[in-house]
């Protein structure tokens, strides 16, 4: 459907579909209450099971204020997602990912330290992250834009790290650059989901000492000592 389009183009298009103003940088009193309440009740309840006369009481406002602002209950969701995208997801996710990967620093420090600066980044805006990833598995256009202006660029940054260290001689490479780099993300991934679902059993230690050791499964595997031992 947008698999083409560019960021502008996508958020224009958007606009224009559900009646959205925008470009207002500020929003009033009843708005913020609004989107306050939108961003709770969408967390908790998801985008079906959200109700705009719900949002409306919890915000204060008459339902007619929503629907005179958003248009429609959809209109309200991807006016949260698309700043929510534009604003936190873009920059702060990719601007800090390139900086702490081109340190000279070795891999088992650069590694915890990306591990931690997007732990703290989802720990920040949990409710907004959760909104974006659970509704892309229902929302077709909020879908397409995380695949497309998001996950894609995030990927190509650390494939293209990947392939530097490659030719550096600093990590293996007989293994895809791809590969490599879906292992990076899901590790630092795996761990960012288990610290909040399993609190105290997946992490046990300190964050420092579990990232650590974190990096040293990824860089060094987990049969190493074992190999080794039975050598």
């Amino acid at each position: 459907m947008m698999e083409d389009k560019e960021w502008k183009e996508w958020v224009h298009w958007v606009a224009e579909e559900y009646g959205l103003d925008l470009s207002k940088e500020r929003v009033t009193e009843k708005q913020r209450r609004i989107l306050e309440a939108a961003i709770h009740i969408f967390a908790e309840k998801g985008f079906e099971g959200a109700s705009t006369s719900s949002i409306a009481k919890e915000a204060g406002v008459a339902e007619a204020t929503i629907f005179k602002h958003y248009k429609t209950k959809k209109g309200l969701l991807l006016y949260l997602v698309i700043p929510a995208l534009s604003r936190v997801v873009v920059p702060y996710i990719l601007k800090p990912v390139v900086k702490i990967l081109e340190k000279e620093q070795s891999l088992s420090e650069i590694i915890p330290e990306l591990y931690a600066d997007r732990l703290q980044l989802v720990e920040n805006n949990w409710r907004k992250i959760q909104i974006i990833l659970v509704e892309s598995l229902y929302q077709p256009e909020i879908r397409e834009a995380v695949q497309n202006h998001v996950a894609t660029k995030i990927f190509g940054e650390v494939v293209e790290r990947v392939e530097e260290w490659q030719k550096e001689g600093r990590i293996r490479n007989d293994l895809p650059a791809h590969v490599v780099a879906r292992s990076i993300i899901s590790m630092g991934f795996g761990f960012i989901v288990t610290k909040n679902i399993l609190p105290g059993k997946a992490v046990q230690q300190g964050q420092s000492e579990e990232l650590s050791w974190t990096a040293e499964a990824l860089l060094h595997g987990i049969a190493g000592s074992l190999e080794q031992k039975n050598n």
